[in-house]
């Protein structure tokens, strides 16, 4: 009776210690999926800040036919190089050209930059100068109540971790998006949103975007002797 006893502690000491086990290794993988969550958005994160910077040394390094800077066209059929039809475009929304940028072609997710500019300060005939103006507009939601910047002149996006509205490095077209703010940074118009995360959902986001702002463009130029 005794020995029975016992052996039926050890039973129900053994279903515990394997519970135990069970969830310290759940919440180990919990850990070290947010852990790998977090350096992919840290890596895609300083991408962009790289991208911003190779972007403003195009604009300072080629020069249009009338010796003002120009920035790249987007690239519109998966080889890294900007496509254009003589001077001009051929679409102001595409991929980042990331082979005329000399940069990597894909962010942490295994996914292409989606790079978008004003059409007007690309033209490698006539480039852009301190008057010129650009339309675009990052805004904190999609139907862009209010702006987090405006007069921008490029906007570069990484569709991060769900990668949805992306082409992959394989050139492959991921699943489009659902909610409105991630559908705003597809369409292909003015407006783009940038905010913190939110969970997938009616309301899912989790993009990351950069721009170049007037400011710091110009001011580079300057600096570098090619503007005004």
């Amino acid at each position: 009776m005794s020995q029975r006893s016992n052996l039926g502690f050890t039973l129900v000491e053994l279903a515990i210690v394997l519970v135990i086990v069970a969830l310290l290794s759940g919440g180990l993988m919990m850990t070290l999926s947010s852990q790998i969550d977090q350096r992919n958005y840290n890596d895609t994160q300083q991408q962009l800040q790289d991208i911003r910077d190779a972007l403003l040394g195009y604009a300072a390094s080629h020069p249009a036919l009338d010796g003002k800077p120009h920035l790249p066209c987007p690239d519109t059929d998966g080889d890294g190089l900007e496509n254009r039809v003589g001077n001009a475009c051929t679409s102001n929304d595409g991929q980042l050209p990331w082979n005329d940028l000399a940069l990597g072609n894909q962010d942490a997710w295994g996914n292409r930059f989606r790079y978008h500019v004003e059409l007007s300060f690309a033209r490698s005939d006539v480039g852009f100068s301190l008057s010129s103006s650009a339309t675009l507009r990052v805004c904190d939601q999609a139907a862009c109540t209010s702006t987090l910047a405006t007069q921008i002149p490029a906007i570069v996006v990484s569709h991060s971790r769900n990668g949805l509205g992306s082409i992959t490095a394989g050139n492959v077209a991921n699943p489009p998006p659902a909610s409105a703010d991630e559908i705003e940074n597809t369409d292909g118009d003015r407006d783009f949103v940038s905010h913190t995360p939110t969970p997938p959902g009616p309301n899912e986001f989790d993009d990351l975007v950069t721009w170049i702002s007037p400011n710091i463009l110009y001011s580079r130029l300057i600096a570098a002797g090619r503007l005004p």
